[in-house]
This record gives C-alpha cells, sequence and structure tokens, in this order.
C-alpha cells in the first residue's frame, strides 16, 4: 500500500480515534504503551509512509537508514567487538549506526523514545539492562533486539550466552588446578551477567564442598579497574588470603593481577586468576590471563540480523544463545599439586 495509506486507514486497522494515531506519532508519552504497540504494529503492517524508521518495501537498498545501539558504559573494552559486528551487518544492509551510551529507565523512556524519533532511528540493539516496562515501551517505538543483557520477562527477541554455564566452566578450570580457597569479583546485580556468574561461582564452590568467605565475594558497581583494583587489595591484605580468583571480566582480571604483585603474591604460583570475554586487556596483563571466550563480533553481527528481520515484518525471529569456551593462559597452572 505505501505511501497512499492514509492515517484514518492506520486508525481503522488499529481500532482507534484519529486523535491517537496522532498522539502516537507525535506524542507517544500520552499514550499507553499497550496501545502505542497496536498502533505500531498496524503502521508497519500498512506502511504507512510517515511512520518513523518504516520503509516501502520488504528489502533495503541503498542508504536505508540508521541502527541505534545502545549500550551502558562507552569505556568498557567488552563492547567494541560488539558494536563492530553489528556496524558490518548495518552497512551490508544499507544502514548506518550510532550509539547511545546510557541506560534508559522507566521515568525517562519517553524522553529517550524522543531521541529514537528526532534520529530518525530505524531500530535498535540494547546491552543495557532495561526493566521490562522500558523494553515495551521501546519496542513500541521502534523494533528492538536484546544483546547480551536479556530481560526474559518480555517476548523481544535476543543473543546472549549462558553465564551460569560459561562461569562453572571457568571455576572448575581454577579447582582442577588446585585452588581451594575461591574468590570472586564481579558486577552489580542489576547486570544478568553478574547474577549468572556469581550463581554459577557458588554451585561450583558447593559442588566441591569448599566455603566462601564473606570477604572474598567482592562486588564493583561498575565495571572500574580502579575501584576493582582497590577493593582486591583490600582483600589480599588478609593473612589467610584465597589462592584462586574468578574475575567475572577482564578488566576485573587484570586488576586482581596487579593487585596480587602489590601485595606480593606471584601468578600464577600464590594466586591463579581466571577472567571473562577475552578482550585485549587478557593478553596486555604480565602473566597473560586466562579467561572465558565470548564470541562478541558474532554476538553483534547476529544480533543486527535479527533487527533487521523485525524491520522487515518477519514474524517472531528466533532467539540465540551463543557458546564460549575457555581460553587457558599463563594466569593459571594444573602444576600446582
Amino acid at each position: 500500500m505505501g505511501s497512499k495509506v492514509t492515517i484514518e486507514q492506520v486508525a481503522q486497522h488499529s481500532g482507534v480515534s484519529l486523535a491517537t494515531v496522532s498522539r502516537v506519532l507525535n506524542h507517544p508519552e500520552l499514550v499507553s504503551s499497550k496501545t502505542a504497540a497496536r498502533v505500531n504494529a498496524s503502521i508497519r503492517e500498512l506502511n504507512y509512509s510517515s511512520a518513523v524508521g518504516q520503509y516501502n518495501s520488504a528489502e533495503f537498498e541503498g542508504d536505508a537508514g540508521l541502527i541505534m545501539v545502545n549500550i551502558p558504559w562507552l569505556d568498557n573494552p567488552f563492547y567494541s567487538e560488539i558494536v563492530r559486528g553489528i556496524r558490518v551487518a548495518a552497512r551490508s544492509a544499507g544502514f548506518d549506526v550510532l550509539v547511545s551510551w546510557d541506560v534508559p529507565t522507566a521515568s525517562a523512556v519517553n524522553d529517550y523514545c524522543a531521541m529514537l524519533r528526532r534520529c530518525n532511528a530505524s531500530g535498535i540493539i540494547t546491552l543495557s539492562p532495561l526493566e521490562a516496562e522500558t523494553i515495551e515501551r521501546i519496542d513500541s517505538t521502534i523494533p528492538l533486539v536484546q544483546c547480551c543483557e536479556v530481560n526474559p520477562e518480555v517476548d523481544v527477541p535476543f543473543v546472549t550466552i549462558d553465564d551460569f554455564a560459561a562461569a562453572r566452566i571457568a571455576v572448575e578450570h581454577l579447582v582442577s588446578c588446585g585452588c581451594s580457597r575461591l574468590a570472586i569479583v564481579s558486577g552489580p546485580d542489576t547486570y544478568k551477567y553478574a547474577r549468572g556468574r556469581m550463581d554459577g561461582f557458588l554451585s561450583v564452590a558447593k559442588a566441591h564442598g569448599i566455603d566462601i568467605e564473606d570477604g572474598w565475594i567482592v562486588r564493583v558497581p561498575d565495571n572500574s579497574y580502579g575501584l576493582a583494583h582497590s577493593a582486591v587489595c583490600h582483600m589480599l591484605e588478609s593473612a589467610n588470603a584465597p589462592d584462586g580468583v574468578f574475575a567475572c571480566s577482564d578488566t576485573y582480571g587484570a586488576a586482581v593481577i596487579s593487585a596480587a604483585r602489590r601485595a606480593g603474591l606471584t601468578v600464577p604460583g600464590d594466586l591463579m586468576v581466571v577472567g571473562f570475554d577475552n578482550t585485549d586487556n587478557a593478553i596486555m596483563t604480565t602473566p597473560t590471563l586466562t579467561t572465558v571466550n565470548q564470541p562478541r563480533y558474532r554476538m553483534g553481527y547476529t544480533a543486527c540480523n535479527i533487527l533487521l528481520e523485525r524491520m522487515k515484518g518477519a514474524a517472531a525471529p528466533q532467539s540465540m544463545t551463543m557458546e564460549t569456551e575457555l581460553v587457558v593462559r599463563e594466569s593459571t597452572t594444573r602444576s600446582r599439586a
């Protein structure tokens, strides 16, 4: 139907008034999320030409538009390969990519959606831990795909890993190397990755009958090397220090290695360390860091392709949980026994 579709047809198709359709297009903060979702679904189905980010053909040609990528931390090296994968997939379909550094909250989601409309964004990939209401509100404005961080309360496609299973493999490796006094450095519980990796760590400790000292569970407010370094230095000051640390990111892992050196401990002689993500930080430390590899480029590339399918109107694109692998380097050894 393309550009010939009128706002009256959109209103009739979605079962609302003309005024309601106008509010969805211009002032969505005044409309309930369910009504906005219904109207936007009609807009996409009818290819109403005034809708933000919608197109008149099933395939994208030329400079099709803009894809937004929402990340919670601009200075976290973990996101770089994911964004690169997104950009390659987006450009192959004629889209540009814009990165948004923010964590939209329920109270600010209307302003965030207004920003998306101003940018004329066609779709969004979010790597932030968002509330269900926030995801639904954004998804009612433009198609959304979750990447890494997943809220299971919403029926929105995602690409992620099994953090619990990956953490178990990492901690089992520490145990197999002879570690019996285990510690963990993790991020805030608002993140799926932090909850899953903490649960995996604790499950391995329980399975091997290893008691975890209260001071050996370190939670860092964000992926900050400085904050992690300070907290681990304090942990290693005790006479009964751990002999194995599971760091839930390579940034944390690098901080543990540095803090151990400051405390006069050798790695892996006195203390073994396993990180997570397999970023460049893992090979820049001395010794190099054993870590869990996430297929970050493929995660971003796949998330973008799922988004493109949603933007073309594909019904319920399939979500994906990708495999991880342990990469053993110099910060662990099997020779301690």
